[in-house]
């Protein structure tokens, strides 16, 4: 990054320093009461395989914490896989997960509608066209909704389409207006918080070792009426997700989320070629058709694969901080973070049980 862009960045963060503390998470040293440490793979098929995985978390990257599980066993660990770290836009495959659950509960159908549901924008008012875009255009961000939105970035901003272009279901754009929108949508309809929700439907029957409700915090635009979503996850929570999904939604035999949602949710529904290694998009989960995976993936490094053919989860994290003046600094020392090393770590992991 050039000096002058670096030295605006902190420039712009120092002066908000003050607002931006207080949208900061407080978090727990205890574990939760109903966590339930992984079984851990004592003698792996091919130790040696772990061994280089670790050279190469230390050689070549620069993660805080790594994790992969076998089944539902954990095969290797590296860092501090119980710090809860921002998982920017791995947020959305939680929140894929939310949905599940709340639709098969009967609160939320994939075809109502924004009409419907009475959802607006104050500061953007929808049209009707736009307001006839369903719950499932949303989650697989075919929203056809194109306005400011929080928490876009530069390049979401140049890439979104003039307002009207397409209708809704029409075209796939990566589109926070349309993932802030579930948030709202889905608090609505299910009178919780998603920290609530995550805590009550995830966290605790998945044994999680440290997410509480108030690991979400939320930032309100003025631009928009809807706000973005931020969810603190350890690594290890993290991949608990990832075993869920592994085992069709159940853990430890019971059900958390319907088998059919996690093969709906996970399905290759849009083309997307030019988000390498990712070809196409879900509900909310990226898909790598090549390899017969999908990720949750965030900026700064928040990494998960689901490998269903090999029974794998492997987890990357890195720590961009609690707040945003945190981000500027961690976006200041330039911290790498590659899908392709992560893609290396999956594959030692494939080797390691071979």
């Amino acid at each position: 990054m050039k000096k002058q862009t670096k030295v605006m960045i902190l420039i712009a963060l120092l002066a908000s320093a003050a607002a931006i503390v207080s949208c900061s998470p407080k978090f727990w040293n205890s574990a939760n009461k109903t966590y339930q440490p992984l079984p851990a793979i004592t003698h792996p098929e091919n130790p040696e395989k772990i061994y280089q995985a670790y050279q190469f978390l230390k050689d070549k990257t620069e993660y805080d914490a790594f994790i992969a599980v076998k089944n539902d066993s954990l095969l290797a660990s590296w860092g501090d896989i119980h710090l809860p770290i921002m998982t920017h836009s791995a947020r959305k495959s939680i929140m894929s997960v939310l949905y599940g659950i709340a639709i098969d509960k009967g609160l939320i159908q994939l075809n109502q509608t924004l009409a419907e549901l009475k959802i607006d924008d104050i500061k953007a008012p929808l049209t009707a066209i736009e307001k006839t875009c369903t719950v499932r255009d949303l989650l697989m961000s075919r929203s056809g909704i194109y306005i400011e939105a929080a928490g876009e970035t530069k390049e979401m901003k140049a890439a979104r389409p003039q307002r009207g272009m397409h209708k809704p279901g029409e075209f796939f754009y990566y589109n926070n207006w349309g993932f802030n929108v579930l948030g709202t949508i889905f608090e609505q309809q299910t009178h919780l918080s998603i920290g609530e929700a995550i805590e009550e439907w995830l966290a605790k029957p998945l044994g999680m070792k440290k997410f509480k409700a108030d690991y979400v915090i939320y930032r309100q635009p003025d631009y928009s009426e809807h706000k973005q979503y931020i969810i603190f996850m350890t690594a290890e929570d993290l991949a608990r997700i990832g075993i869920l999904m592994l085992n069709d939604g159940k853990w430890k035999g019971k059900t958390i989320v319907s088998a059919k949602w996690v093969a709906d949710s996970t399905y290759p529904y849009s083309e997307d070629r030019n988000n390498e290694p990712f070809d196409h998009y879900a509900y909310l989960w990226l898909n790598d058709t090549d390899e017969g995976t999908f990720w949750a993936s965030g900026w700064g490094g928040q990494f998960m694969i689901v490998d269903r053919k090999n029974r794998l989860v492997v987890v990357s994290r890195n720590d961009t901080g609690r707040a945003l003046l945190q981000q500027g600094l961690f976006m200041w020392r330039g911290k790498q973070a590659s899908r392709q090393h992560h893609q290396d770590l999956h594959h030692l992991m494939i080797e390691a049980c071979l």
